[in-house]
């Protein structure tokens, strides 16, 4: 699919703001209509998924934001099944990423009200999958939104 000007100007608003159709249309001089449309066709196309609103997990008091390595000793695909089903219970766990070229299969993002709640989640829980061997945490200190989408796009 070619993307002109417009979509590029709504891949771009939309991955930094949080704005309606109304508030994105008066900013690309488009009608509502148009930039529904347009966001239609986008998603269509799998360009973008679903608008989704991010959700501020500190504010519901999970202020631990942990990227978890998980090591697997069987590599492959009921073994990964397996283990994104049993991921996709527990509630704390807000991605999962099948990777290579780490000493990890998966990598899991969560989220932990505090310490003692991830200690919780990853010895309880985690740890108890089977087939995992090997777990290693590294804790987000802070996020920092970089992706400047109109500047990639203007490659394609």
């Amino acid at each position: 699919m070619q993307l002109d000007r417009y979509d590029k100007q709504i891949l771009e608003i939309l991955t930094h703001e949080d704005l309606n159709l109304n508030e994105l249309s008066e900013r690309i001089n488009l009608s509502v209509s148009s930039v529904h449309r347009r966001i239609k066709h986008l998603i269509e196309s799998k360009i973008m998924t679903n608008l989704k609103r991010e959700i501020n997990y500190a504010k519901l008091g999970f202020t631990l934001h942990i990227l978890l390595q998980v090591s697997l000793n069987k590599h492959d695909s009921e073994t990964f099944d397996s283990f994104l089903e049993q991921i996709e219970a527990i509630p704390e766990v807000i991605n999962a990423y099948l990777v290579t070229g780490q000493s990890a299969d998966f990598i899991v993002e969560l989220v932990a009200k505090n310490m003692e709640d991830y200690s919780e989640i990853l010895l309880r829980r985690i740890a108890k999958i089977e087939n995992v061997v090997a777990l290693h945490s590294s804790f987000v200190i802070k996020k920092y939104d970089v992706f400047n989408c109109y500047n990639m796009l203007s490659r394609v």
